[in-house]
């Protein structure tokens, strides 16, 4: 059977040069360790050994060169947005609690004008300055950088607005506040800049706003003007049930749906309690209680508790 022994041999051979081999390897990898015991070969210093053989004018350094400048430019711009995004969202906070301080109809035409005032500033001020940092970068690169003070800013301009004209203001109209005419003296020439805001970003804003809607109907129940409450509850329904029926928007807006439930229950809650009990209650019983003076130098006190 020469067949079987001629394959037979070629095997044997095939592992006497596996074996050669591995010897080899094996032997080389003893040098090696050996060696590190006196220097140690590591990833950084291959890598500045291989530098250093370059030329000065090597087109591999140049261009590593211009990939750093690149990214060190990308972050330098990343954390001026995350700067002026966070001071959009503390303003942005500030003139909700401003709008929240308003119990009364004849301090919330006050408070309303001064919110107005501070929304502007926020506009010409670093939400202009977004969009000149962004003029010739594309804006969803840096859309993680300014989400959370887009969201807070809508929050705040969408309460303004509903509590100024019972109205909420749509992203379109948003989005015509952010566009600026930038004038060049040098080279007299006027270009236009806008600052995008994501429509996410604004529908994430409106969601938020339910919560705000929330805090105004309690606000509004203890100062007695009914008619608002019942306006900021029918607003946080309306919006759920617009909610309701978008899919796929994203896992964001999908988290915050259980909170906006939440607010509808609340508000609806305590309209119910405002609707249905404050109407079987008479009005003598809806007055404010005595100041503890008063009830101190009242006379008539009575130890009846009551029918329970």
């Amino acid at each position: 059977m020469p067949g079987k022994a001629t394959r037979r041999s070629a095997k044997h051979n095939c592992q006497g040069l596996d074996t050669t081999n591995r010897i080899l390897v094996s032997r080389h990898i003893c040098r090696h360790r050996s060696r590190g015991h006196n220097q140690h070969h590591t990833l950084s210093s291959v890598a500045k050994e291989t530098v250093a053989s370059f030329p000065a004018n090597s087109p591999i350094l140049a261009m590593f060169k211009e990939a750093a400048t690149k990214l060190n430019d990308r972050q330098d711009r990343h954390e001026r947005l995350v700067k002026l995004s966070r001071d959009i969202t503390i303003e942005s906070k500030r003139i909700i609690f401003l709008l929240h301080s308003a119990l009364t109809k004849e301090s919330c035409e006050n408070t309303i004008q001064e919110a107005n005032e501070r929304l502007q500033k926020l506009i010409k001020g670093p939400i202009r300055s977004i969009g000149l940092e962004l003029e010739n970068s594309p804006a969803y690169l840096h859309s993680r950088a300014v989400t959370a003070g887009f969201q807070e800013y809508v929050e705040a301009r969408t309460l303004c607005s509903l509590m100024e004209k019972k109205e909420l203001i749509q992203w379109n109209e948003v989005q015509k506040e952010f566009t600026y005419i930038i004038k060049n003296e040098e080279k007299d020439e006027e270009k236009v800049v806008t600052t995008m805001i994501p429509q996410l970003d604004y529908m994430l804003g409106v969601s938020d706003l339910t919560g705000e809607l929330m805090r105004r109907t309690i606000n509004c129940i203890s100062s007695g003007d009914s008619d608002e409450c019942f306006h900021c509850c029918q607003v946080v329904r309306d919006l759920y049930t617009g909610y309701l029926g978008l899919f796929g928007v994203g896992k964001e807006l999908s988290r915050k749906m259980s909170t906006t439930r939440a607010n509808v229950a609340k508000v609806e809650a305590a309209v119910y309690a405002l609707r249905v009990r404050g109407g079987e209650a008479p009005p003598p019983l809806l007055l404010p209680p005595p100041m503890p003076n008063d009830w101190e130098n009242h006379g008539h006190h009575s130890d009846d508790e009551g029918f329970y």
